[in-house]
């Protein structure tokens, strides 16, 4: 397991989430990641993100599913895009966005079931984009990639309760290892011109 810890040193703000390997340094003051065992954390430059955004490309085309491009702006305070670099190389990359005046993505085909979460001690985060190389064997570098996400979730953007849109065929693992429980019903996402259902947790009850 990878130890989680705050870094002021990253180029992001003060007290995000990085995981580490064992004697990894942190990233450089001018937003690169150095090449290092593991690494998981913010995408913080445009370098980083075009990076998580080829990934995506790669995995979901291989998938047959449409790729749609991000319409979040580097910086946006309400979005964060994570990577998971080992030995300087992208294994793996999620995003995660903030409930705000703009929605959700998930609000396109479950508004109704949003809104039901809704009031004002909710904030909710979205968990979207996630996509793994299939050269990656390493279960415990996604789970250290959920588990920074999740953290960044509830310390940075203030989460109560986390969503995310999954394909059918994965809401056992969501839901067994995860602690997701089912709150919409299938649907067609023309996102990504797949199947999708809607899963919903409070961030306390995160089980990886």
């Amino acid at each position: 397991m990878y130890n989680v810890i705050y870094s002021a040193g990253t180029p992001a703000a003060k007290g995000i989430p990085v995981a580490l390997g064992h004697h990894a340094p942190l990233a450089t003051s001018h937003g690169h990641w150095p090449d290092q065992e593991l690494l998981i954390g913010p995408a913080t430059s445009f370098q980083q993100h075009r990076a998580c955004n080829a990934l995506i490309r790669r995995m979901y085309e291989a998938q047959g599913y449409k790729v749609s491009v991000s319409q979040r702006r580097l910086g946006d305070p309400d979005h964060v895009t994570f990577g998971a670099w080992q030995n300087g190389e992208l294994q793996a990359t999620i995003s995660v966005s903030r409930d705000s005046r703009n929605g959700l993505a998930a609000d396109t085909l479950y508004r109704e079931e949003l809104d039901t979460l809704r009031n004002p001690s909710t904030v909710l985060c979205e968990f979207t984009r996630l996509a793994v190389d299939t050269a990656c064997k390493d279960l415990e570098l996604i789970r250290s990639l959920f588990r920074a996400a999740h953290q960044y979730a509830r310390t940075i953007f203030g989460g109560t309760d986390a969503v995310i849109e999954v394909n059918p065929r994965h809401v056992g693992y969501y839901c067994r290892l995860m602690g997701f429980k089912q709150l919409g019903n299938e649907r067609q996402c023309k996102r990504v011109e797949a199947p999708a259902v809607l899963l919903h947790r409070r961030h306390a009850s995160l089980l990886i």
